[in-house]
């Protein structure tokens, strides 16, 4: 990443695969800060990697209009870097929600040469608009930040105050059961179910508050759905000062499994794992453990996307046992 370089870049090449279809590629999607420095920082993914970074990190510019002109921006740096055909999405914190964005305009576009398989969040928690939040909605002060890093933080503050997250008309997956494997397992998850990794533990099933959509925005038209999900969630919440009790607003959810996300939105993410980290440590370029954690758990959620929906083919590495949840 650096002035007037190629955006989206590419992070990581295709490698040389003994099975005829390699994997879709990933597009990562900058954080907060506008940078894909931690992107850089991961080992192998198995597949084509690019990294989107904000085009005015540089210039401290504004996007006017906000969090859906940089989402149809992207859209548009992807096909000018040649992209197409099916992909994943993913990204960290505000990455998270870009991707959302990204994929809802690629949904609802007929002619659109770019398909959405599957998105990674990567701790990126139910946004609500700041000015509807009732109490703080700050973040912690971070000692040592860069002034255009900061500039951007500054920025997306600004877009988050009014911005609400991509709206769509029912769940991911037609609302069916899913069937993925991973580990060297299958798994097929109903509907209102998530399949659950803690930091250190086993796969497992939680249920999950379910979505009731609104009367008024009943239709017969086809639905435009999510594409399925997988959160990467940070399990622990940033420290307080001596004199506060209210957790900062990128912790307001963090004792939810899918961070907020059920409930409030029709079911798309279908797996959570955890991570042994707060919010802004999941890319600590100073702890090599944990970059090779956060590596594994992105693996594990790719091989989770690569092979939702399927069926056709029943083995995952031998003759995995089938586990119904």
């Amino acid at each position: 990443m650096y002035e007037d370089g190629p955006n989206p870049t590419k992070v990581q090449v295709t490698p040389v695969y003994k099975r005829a279809n390699p994997p879709p590629p990933l597009v990562l999607i900058h954080d907060g800060g506008g940078t894909t420095f931690g992107y850089f920082m991961l080992g192998s993914l198995y597949r084509e990697v690019w990294a989107i970074h904000n085009p005015h990190f540089f210039d401290g510019g504004a996007f006017e209009g906000g969090m859906d002109e940089m989402a149809r921006l992207y859209i548009q740096n992807m096909k000018d870097a040649g992209i197409k055909g099916n992909i994943l999405l993913g990204g960290w914190s505000l990455g998270g929600y870009l991707s959302l964005a990204v994929a809802r305009f690629l949904a609802e576009d007929p002619e659109a040469t770019i398909k959405v398989l599957g998105i990674v969040m990567m701790d990126s928690p139910y946004h609500i608009p700041y000015s509807q939040v009732e109490g703080l909605t700050d973040d912690p002060v971070l000692e040592g930040i860069p002034a255009p890093v900061q500039k951007c933080f500054d920025r997306c503050d600004e877009m988050l105050d009014d911005w609400e997250v991509p709206k769509w008309d029912g769940p991911a997956c037609n609302g069916k059961p899913v069937f993925f494997g991973v580990g060297g397992r299958r798994y097929s998850v109903a509907p209102g179910k998530v399949l659950y990794k803690p930091f250190q533990g086993t796969w497992s099933s939680i249920e999950v508050p379910e979505y009731e959509k609104p009367l008024e925005s009943q239709s017969e038209k086809t639905p435009t759905t999510p594409p399925p999900t997988v959160l990467i969630r940070a399990t622990q919440p940033m420290p307080l000062p001596e004199d506060r009790t209210e957790p900062f607003i990128i912790d307001k959810y963090r004792g939810d499994r899918t961070l907020g996300w059920a409930g409030n939105t029709p079911d798309f993410i279908k797996a959570v794992l955890d991570v042994n980290s707060n919010h802004y440590e999941m890319f600590d370029r100073d702890n090599d453990s944990q970059i090779k954690d956060i590596t594994a758990q992105l693996n594990l959620s790719l091989e989770i996307l690569d092979s939702i929906g399927n069926t056709a083919n029943p083995s995952f590495g031998g003759k995995p046992k089938l586990d119904y949840f």
